[in-house]
């Protein structure tokens, strides 16, 4: 496993970087000290920390990748809430509480951290809570998809419109996102067949999403297209050193994109899966029928039915 050395502090494996980068993680229940210590850890890991009142639980976990909860500090009523949470919740205690039951914290927390603990082993410990079984709820909707899902990351809504129509016209189905923050957190939760990227976004720039996508094992295979309003050589320098797929530069015709995108899909080869167009089985010789997708990479071919 890969490591990162930064100055004054341990390194870290780059997978446990990339995971943790972009995502943002709730607080409740620390005290100011605690909160700005476990903001500190996750501003290291590139991401960010959100500290809310118990009784905001409810509102704000839907905002939130994960949160880290205070068994001490949190009511019967806030420790129900975040039973019946959706996101993975981090749980930090005594040990001796876990071992008496409190909370029920043994059973539905995704984890649990004994206090006190070290940067280390939160680190890991918020590792864990995407690398656990739930997770593979995104591979497995992947592996049923009967057509290529591009996902599309712009802050220029009239390219994002026009994009959008022709990849769909295509057969393509296309997600976007307005920021790189956005991107990535869409790119882990739906495991796209392509991802193409602005370099120029709010919050966080395509370069920063690429390296992150090529640090991450569930995503480091997608073919990236990085789109560009300049020339400058430094740019393609680091677009070529992310070993991003293709550099277009803008203003790009959505229909040059989309020949782009197609031969990706169809001879990426880095291990992604590949797309062919295909006429359906039951056309006949001679009929002028629309093609279809179909999967000709790391699974059996399904044939695409059009609405």
């Amino acid at each position: 496993m890969r490591t990162l050395e930064q100055s004054g502090k341990p390194a870290r494996a780059l997978e446990i970087t990339a995971s943790l980068a972009g995502r943002r993680f709730g607080l409740c229940g620390f005290d100011a000290g605690e909160a700005r210590r476990i903001s500190a850890v996750l501003c290291g890991a590139g991401a960010l920390a959100m500290p809310f009142d118990e009784r905001l639980l409810d509102e704000s976990a839907p905002v939130c990748d994960a949160m880290l909860i205070k068994l001490a500090s949190i009511s019967p009523e806030g420790l129900r809430a975040a039973a019946a949470s959706s996101v993975p919740i981090l749980v930090a205690g005594a040990s001796q509480a876990l071992l008496e039951g409190v909370g029920a914290a043994y059973r539905w927390p995704r984890d649990f951290v004994s206090e006190p603990w070290s940067e280390a082993e939160l680190l890991v410990r918020l590792f864990r809570l995407f690398e656990s079984p739930r997770s593979s709820g995104a591979a497995a909707a992947r592996e049923s998809r009967i057509e290529p899902l591009v996902l599309l990351a712009d802050d220029d809504p009239e390219l994002i419109a026009l994009v959008e129509a022709t990849l769909r016209n295509d057969g393509i189905v296309c997600r976007t996102a307005e920021n790189g923050l956005t991107a990535l957190r869409l790119a882990r939760e739906l495991v796209p067949d392509l991802i193409v990227l602005d370099i120029k976004m709010p919050k966080m720039d395509g370069f920063e999403v690429l390296e992150t996508v090529r640090r991450d094992p569930g995503l480091q295979m997608l073919p990236v297209i990085l789109l560009t309003g300049c020339d400058d050589p430094d740019d393609v320098m680091r677009g070529s050193e992310l070993k991003a797929d293709e550099y277009l530069g803008k203003p790009v015709s959505p229909n040059i994109l989309l020949n782009r995108v197609k031969r990706l899909l169809s001879t990426h080869g880095r291990g992604a899966r590949r797309w062919a167009r295909s006429l359906p089985v039951s056309a006949r010789a001679g009929e002028r029928v629309a093609k279809r997708w179909i999967l000709t990479g790391n699974s059996y071919p399904v044939v695409v039915e059009e609405p």
